[in-house]
């Protein structure tokens, strides 16, 4: 039976409060307490963005439209938040309270047990409200960074800032990141020296890139990947393991693909529009690709990501991970253009990294990178240096706004974006 065919929706779920949340600190004081109450089964809390700089008008309206603020919510809703892919309209969520805080106490042990959190990404984003469920549950507010939402650039002195003021309450220091925070953190000894002061720094959102990953290492900075979304109240399942409660399924039962199914307490509860249904048999159907490799899931790619050029089956992903292998390369990202000739054409953006003779990246050399690797159809005809991806209010990486950079968004694949966390 499918959630959204056996939800009890009444008078007693009520319609969702629209809760405006304005960037930087002051977002925090607006969203604690009714968070608090819809938590303890008040009204039902829909956070959207105050519209600024970095969260238009547009994209405002298109998150009050998803939570659809004038029809009923199920009677154990807490939140209704939208899902944040990196294109195309997002979707209403309506999120239990118990499903939010079903895996809180798990996480929050792995901190020490009642951590100071840091507040660093939206709290409009299901990674950003987990941080303050998470603080809810240890007793105190988090410590909110003055460049919260776009309030002001996030710098590793602002980040730096915000965890010493977390140190000062005497307890361990717990912060969730996304992963395009990561390089400006890890360029300064402020920012690494930030970082070794938390106990637990969570990074999810979107892939971790390979060199990311690698500088961590090089600066003994731990992280703990993340995988998630919306959909499972965030982050289920920490460096490839599953949290307490969380199943994994690769496959459908006759194993003829490799989709992630998830099921456990944390699951959201239904879309408010009603599309299509949001869990099947007690299981949630991704649109991730999948293989257990030592023990650990590992998140291949979504199924969309795999697109026909010249008749050969081409993954995307693999692309973007073969570019940020390379060691002029900081971050890549690759968009797919239909062609009616080609099925597929592919262009490539790249972020370069410390350039020195050794590992500048030529358009030739990463060619050669590509194609060599991954095949000839896999090489991208176009190949752009950019000096950083647009990106969403939630700190992902903004496909569509990336590609209207490089003037092909008239043209950009329609799709369901990444939406992890």
């Amino acid at each position: 039976m499918s959630a959204s065919s056996s939800v009890s929706i009444n008078a007693a779920g009520g319609n969702p409060r629209v809760l405006e949340i304005p960037p930087g600190p002051a977002g925090l004081e607006v969203l604690w307490q009714p968070l608090a109450e819809a938590l303890a089964g008040g009204p039902a809390l829909a956070p959207i963005p105050r519209p600024s700089p970095t969260t238009p008008q547009p994209v405002v309206d298109a998150m009050v439209a998803a939570a659809r603020p004038d029809e009923p919510v199920a009677a154990d809703t807490a939140l209704v938040v939208a899902t944040s892919g990196s294109t195309g309209n997002p979707r209403g969520v309506e999120l239990s309270g118990a499903a939010v805080q079903a895996l809180t106490a798990e996480v929050n042990a792995r901190a020490g047990g009642n951590p100071a959190w840091v507040l660093a990404i939206p709290a409009t984003s299901i990674g950003g409200l987990n941080v303050a469920i998470r603080a809810h549950a240890a007793g105190q507010p988090p410590i909110a960074l003055d460049s919260l939402a776009g309030a002001a650039p996030f710098t590793a002195e602002v980040f730096a800032r915000g965890v010493e003021a977390a140190r000062a309450t005497d307890r361990p220091v717990a912060v969730s990141l996304v992963p395009a925070q990561l390089p400006r953190l890890l360029a300064s000894d402020i920012g690494r020296g930030a970082l070794r002061q938390c106990a637990l720094v969570l990074v999810g959102g979107a892939a971790l890139a390979p060199q990311a990953a690698r500088d961590c290492a090089a600066a003994d900075v731990l992280v703990t990947t993340t995988y998630g979304m919306t959909e499972t109240s965030g982050g289920c399942i920490f460096a490839g393991h599953p949290l307490d409660g969380v199943e994994v399924r690769i496959g459908d039962e006759k194993g003829t693909d490799d989709r992630v199914y998830l099921r456990g307490p944390m699951l959201a509860t239904r879309y408010r529009d009603d599309r299509d249904e949001l869990i099947v048999d007690g299981w949630l159907r991704t649109n991730d690709r999948g293989r257990w490799a030592g023990g650990q899931l590992q998140i291949l790619g979504r199924l969309d990501d795999v697109v026909t050029v010249r008749g050969v089956n081409v993954d995307v992903v693999a692309i973007e991970d073969r570019l940020r292998d390379h060691p002029g390369i900081q971050d890549a990202l690759v968009l797919v253009v239909p062609d009616p000739d080609t099925d597929n054409r592919l262009h490539a953006a790249y972020i370069a990294g410390e350039q020195d003779e050794q590992n500048d990246a030529t358009d030739a050399d990463l060619r050669s990178w590509v194609g060599d690797f991954l095949g000839k159809e896999a090489v991208p005809v176009t190949l752009q240096r950019v000096e950083s991806f647009s990106a969403t209010a939630t700190g992902k990486i903004d496909r569509r706004a990336t590609a209207r950079d490089l003037g092909l968004a008239e043209h950009l694949a329609q799709g369901p974006g990444r939406d992890l966390l």
